[in-house]
């Protein structure tokens, strides 16, 4: 009796980065109660491939990782790395297994990007919150806000997750894009050809820019510097952006949580409901690809298998 019992956490990718670190606690416990206090080595485990797990002789413990490391920020929305430490008390062994999740980060469009609007297209740093936009399934629709962000050098440099993704001209076929159309990487662009339809029962789908690369039509770019712009309406919307029909913002979640606070409350203050229920927003407004499901349709963003001209430009 009172042999040491297993125990878990969790960390999520970008969320409550303190120092450039993730972190949580815990406390193991001996089974039936018994008092643990020195019952535990006092001892820091490293024997996980990232982070390491600080013991007291107590049980309490804290886990903690770099965030910035690259098998971190590779992760996805769904994806996860497990670690697990085995730690020693005074009546045997047990594990403490930490759970790392994926986040994606925001979509986004880069600053000189073409909106396509009822007055034609216009640069996205000009537009502001009540101007109208062409969206494909919905006419004109109203932004209610758009914010922006710069990122550093520094961060571009480190980091891929926030390197744009360049998708070049008439990559998708002529005009589609009718200039590069540079994203960040989980920016969607929407698809259609036979195999979305083959593979998924679905004319049109979106899928993250960065499951596209292929190295010579869609690219990550070098840019030195980036400034993110998001644009958000009442309702997730496919939009024209340097004639190529892409996403709106879609908050959630995700989406927020790697907002800025200032930027999370100007979005809480027109949808109050999402500060309690993120989720709350509504659906995107195409069916959204997986990385595993991108695969399937590789070939989708070569020339010969685009758009119908009604994509090419929003009348």
């Amino acid at each position: 009796m009172g042999f040491p019992l297993p125990d878990t956490g969790f960390v999520t990718e970008d969320t409550g980065v303190t120092g450039g670190n993730l972190s949580t606690t815990g406390d193991a416990n001996l089974k039936g109660g018994f008092n643990d206090s020195n019952a535990w080595v006092d001892a820091t485990y490293t024997q996980g491939n990232l982070g390491s797990l600080d013991v007291d002789s107590d049980g309490s413990w804290t886990y903690t990782v770099d965030n910035s490391l690259p098998a971190i920020q590779a992760l996805d929305t769904g994806d996860t790395i497990t670690e697990v430490f085995t730690i020693q008390s005074f009546r045997g062994t047990t594990t403490v297994t930490i759970t790392i999740n994926g986040q994606d980060e925001p979509p986004c469009f880069v600053r000189g990007t073409m909106i396509d609007t009822p007055q034609g297209p216009r640069p996205i740093e000009t537009l502001a919150a009540g101007d109208a936009v062409l969206t494909t399934d919905a006419g004109p629709q109203n932004i209610r806000w758009i914010g922006s962000k710069l990122v550093s050098p520094a961060v571009v440099e480190d980091f891929d997750a926030f390197r744009p993704i360049r998708i070049l001209k008439d990559c998708f076929g002529p005009g589609v894009p009718g200039h590069d159309l540079l994203v960040s990487p989980m920016h969607r662009i929407l698809l259609r050809g036979v195999q979305t339809v083959l593979h998924f029962g679905q004319e049109e789908v979106l899928c993250a820019a960065k499951l596209l690369v292929n190295g010579q039509t869609i690219v990550r770019d070098p840019a030195p510097e980036v400034e993110y712009f998001h644009i958000l309406f009442d309702a997730h919307q496919v939009i024209m952006a340097n004639d190529c029909p892409t996403e709106s913002f879609l908050p959630g979640t995700v989406g927020l949580s790697n907002f800025d606070r200032e930027a999370q409350e100007q979005v809480f203050a027109l949808f109050p409901e999402l500060r309690s229920l993120p989720d709350s927003f509504g659906p995107a407004a195409r069916q959204v690809l997986r990385r595993y499901e991108a695969k399937a349709i590789e070939s989708v963003h070569l020339p010969e298998s685009c758009f119908a001209d009604r994509l090419r430009r929003v009348a």
